[in-house]
């Protein structure tokens, strides 16, 4: 296995810079996730890891060794796509050993040795059943395990995936997540795994970094992606719903600092809060500006004050999920804040209700992502 290092890497297509300098390092054995939008990059990078695109500026590194130069074959990767791309006219089984077949791996395989090695990965991911099987006799779930499965049965130093479950239904993509975790701990693989979807990010990954207009946002543990997002592009790509972001001013009052975003939303800001307020905060049109971010859940809701510094809106729209429930609350200026609850709210549309912000998860960003009305935003 290898560790991938990425030292301020550079990729231009024309006058289109389309990887700014982007620099992480996969460790040896590490399962590495790539998130980010459609368009940040993502499996450029991967493609230039494999070494089938070139690198523009910068080195890629394989455990200390530069590979920039080296040719696909020689750097000992295996990859999978989003597209199957199966050979139409070979059997299931004949696609997955095709790369156990390649000249340019020698590995010489007996016939013994090579059926053994297709049957383990293909009980492994469900689908030894399908081994007789032409690629157009598949469904989309089926041909995308078998692309997987041809990936994954020739031991590689560096397995890239980009989006390799994409396309499988709720059910398989969670048990296939659960095997490619069993895949990764059983033969110690170095994974670099590309996906737009922070789901699987956050369960499949030792550590990730965010990809926005190919450059890195943040690099960090699942945890430390969630909890402490370091930019407000962050907070708003990871979760569901997503991080609340609130645009307002910084005012002064008798020596205390409050956040306010209209007449309805006044924070008081004490201690390491105010000063994390006060650190990103901007002049705009003679005002103090910043944007405060927090996550539905760490918002406590109560039909009575608990605390001095909780406010009071009507509930505007209730979501009830299976282990929990979504709360939307409506500002005057049409901004929403979500708020989830551990199980079954027991407020109603219309009922007025205390929203208790716990200081410990307030955050403050200066903006950098734009959030419509109705709580989308624009990536």
């Amino acid at each position: 296995m290898a560790e991938v290092r990425l030292e301020n890497v550079v990729k231009m297509y024309g006058k289109k810079m389309a990887v700014r300098g982007v620099s992480f390092t996969c460790r040896e054995g590490e399962f590495f996730s790539i998130l980010g939008p459609t368009g940040a990059g993502k499996t450029t990078i991967l493609k230039m890891i494999a070494g089938i695109e070139s690198v523009t500026s910068g080195k890629i590194y394989f455990n200390g060794r530069v590979v920039n130069d080296l040719p696909p074959q020689e750097r000992n990767v295996s990859m999978a796509f989003e597209t199957y791309n199966l050979y139409p006219h070979m059997t299931v089984y004949e696609n997955i050993a095709f790369p156990l077949r390649a000249p340019r791996w020698r590995l010489k395989l007996t016939p013994e040795e090579e059926k053994k090695r297709v049957e383990e990965i293909a009980a492994f991911l469900g689908i030894d059943r399908l081994l007789d099987r032409l690629p157009q006799n598949l469904s989309g779930g089926q041909k995308q395990r078998v692309s997987l499965a041809r990936a994954l049965v020739r031991r590689a130093e560096v397995y890239l995936l980009d989006e390799p479950i994409a396309h499988l239904d709720a059910k398989l993509k969670f048990s296939t997540q659960t095997l490619l975790k069993e895949f990764a701990r059983r033969y110690g693989s170095t994974i670099i795994y590309v996906t737009h979807d922070f789901r699987e990010a956050l369960a499949l990954s030792d550590r990730m970094v965010v990809l926005r207009r190919g450059k890195v946002e943040q690099e960090g543990t699942p945890e430390e992606i969630y909890y402490y997002p370091r930019t407000d592009f962050v907070g708003r790509l990871v979760g569901d719903p997503p991080m609340n972001l609130v645009d307002g001013e910084l005012l002064s009052r008798n020596g205390v600092l409050f956040f306010c975003k209209g007449e309805d939303f006044m924070l008081r800001l004490e201690g390491t809060l105010a000063e994390r307020a006060e650190s990103v905060a901007r002049e705009e049109n003679g005002k103090r500006v910043v944007r405060l971010g927090i996550r539905p859940e760490h918002i406590r809701l109560s039909g009575e004050k608990p605390s001095d510094n909780a406010l009071r809106f009507p509930v505007y729209a209730v979501i009830h999920e299976s282990e929990s429930s979504v709360v939307t609350f409506r500002l005057k200026d049409n901004t929403f804040l979500y708020v989830r609850t551990v199980g079954f709210c027991k407020y109603g549309r219309g009922e007025e209700v205390w929203l208790d912000f716990d200081p410990q998860w307030v955050f403050f960003y200066g903006k950098t992502v734009e959030v419509a009305k109705e709580g989308s935003s624009e990536q």
